[in-house]
């Protein structure tokens, strides 16, 4: 199976406001990150967090809390993949999410793109299943620790500026000028 996940389970608190209702250019960054995803050939889009899909099994546990629940939410199984992406990255394009569904699926590995843990295609080994779970035994688990369980194939990347993320009222106004300059 393979499956996109919107992850939205984060508390905004740099923003002081929800930024997955944030509108940049004609659409809140949720509602893009799900037409994103959903222009791909995937069996699933769902969106992880608080009010949406698939909420936390463990709150506050970052990204791969929410990562943890819409695997076990949706049975996901050794073979299967996630493209994941966070709501919070108003700049990225399609055709960058498919070349790492697209290598994650012919190399059968884990798949980011060069110093970019996010978005990424991770694929389900018994290994990075068998990392996920401790979750349910710590604090927090980073992405990095979860996807070094098993094989990670980096893709090179032009420009960065596509992997910018949302945290504060700065980074959203530099966000909405590099947008309103790309469209």
């Amino acid at each position: 199976m393979r499956v996109g996940l919107a992850l939205s389970g984060g508390k905004s608190s740099r923003m002081g406001k929800d930024k997955s209702a944030i509108t940049v250019g004609s659409s809140t960054m949720l509602e893009r990150s799900i037409t994103l995803l959903n222009a791909l050939d995937l069996d699933k889009v769902v969106v992880s967090g608080l009010n949406f899909d698939i909420p936390d099994i463990f709150p506050d546990k970052g990204p791969v809390g929410g990562i943890y629940s819409a695997i076990q939410s949706l049975s996901l199984k050794a073979g299967d993949s996630v493209l994941i992406i966070p709501n919070d990255m108003p700049l990225l394009r399609s055709e960058l999410l498919l070349a790492l569904l697209e290598h994650s699926a012919s190399e059968q590995c884990t798949c980011i793109y060069n110093q970019h843990p996010m978005p990424l295609c991770l694929f389900l080994s018994e290994a990075v299943l068998t990392r996920i779970s401790l979750l349910e035994s710590t604090a927090g688990m980073s992405i990095r620790y979860l996807i070094e369980a098993d094989r990670v194939e980096e893709l090179a990347v032009d420009s960065h500026v596509v992997f910018s993320n949302v945290n504060t009222p700065l980074e959203l106004a530099d966000a909405v000028q590099k947008y309103n300059n790309m469209y």
